[in-house]
């Protein structure tokens, strides 16, 4: 890269950085027109469109980075969060496994790369939840608190995910170990009166939703299992 197209290039990033989008994308485009093979350019790009919501351009930016750097651990993860933001989880897990494989073996898995990926794998989780497709749903969430043993809002949704399933041990076993960590969490212990409700221990299941009410007087939920279950012992 020659000192015109350097100095073209420093440009292009600091009117990104400013904000001038359309500026910065231009020039970005001039760069690549005089030099198609620098990845640090497409991902560059690729931000810029990104942030202008041209995600097509984006990923297609992102995706000519990585052809040109198989390595390009960033480009990778910026391609991911844009098929996060679209709802595309398939896509998006793919791009993060790319990453993640690339810097486990550079640094090891960190952190916010597992929570990301995770996150993620409880998104495609929900989406198959809400389709009633409960056996997929069940498969993403473990992948997901395969990843980080601590979200104990994935859990939840796990333990919601084995009651539709009917597999109320494994529903009690994760719910008794969210209430280990977080006693309060006064969501879990509603879903845990509703997997005593499912296992016929009625007296456990009472007792649960009114320890519920205990602390939330108001508790809707609370207050309607209560109220099914003295319709059922009537």
């Amino acid at each position: 890269m020659d000192k015109e197209i350097q100095r073209l290039y420093d440009e292009a990033l600091q009117q990104y950085e400013k904000g001038e989008l359309e500026d910065s994308i231009e020039n970005f485009k001039k760069v690549l027109d005089a030099c198609p093979g620098y990845p640090d350019v497409h991902n560059a790009l690729g931000l810029a469109y990104s942030v202008a919501g041209n995600n097509k351009e984006a990923i297609e930016s992102f995706k000519r980075a990585c052809e040109l750097n198989p390595n390009y651990i960033e480009a990778y993860l910026n391609m991911a969060i844009i098929y996060n933001e679209q709802c595309q989880f398939e896509d998006a897990i793919e791009a993060f496994k790319r990453a993640a494989a690339l810097e486990t073996r550079e640094k090891g898995f960190s952190p916010q790369l597992r929570a990301q990926l995770a996150q993620t794998y409880a998104q495609l989780g929900d989406t198959y939840y809400e389709l009633q497709e409960y056996r997929k749903a069940r498969d993403e969430y473990e992948r997901a608190i395969n990843l980080v043993h601590d979200f104990l809002d994935i859990k939840l949704k796990l333990a919601r995910t084995y009651l539709q399933l009917t597999d109320s041990r494994r529903a009690e076993k994760l719910l008794l170990d969210i209430l280990q960590h977080n006693p309060k969490y006064l969501e879990a212990r509603t879903t845990l009166g509703l997997c005593y409700y499912q296992k016929k221990k009625f007296d456990r299941a009472k007792k649960e939703w009114q320890e519920v009410l205990s602390t939330d007087p108001a508790n809707i939920k609370a207050k309607s299992y209560l109220h099914m279950l003295r319709e059922k012992k009537k």
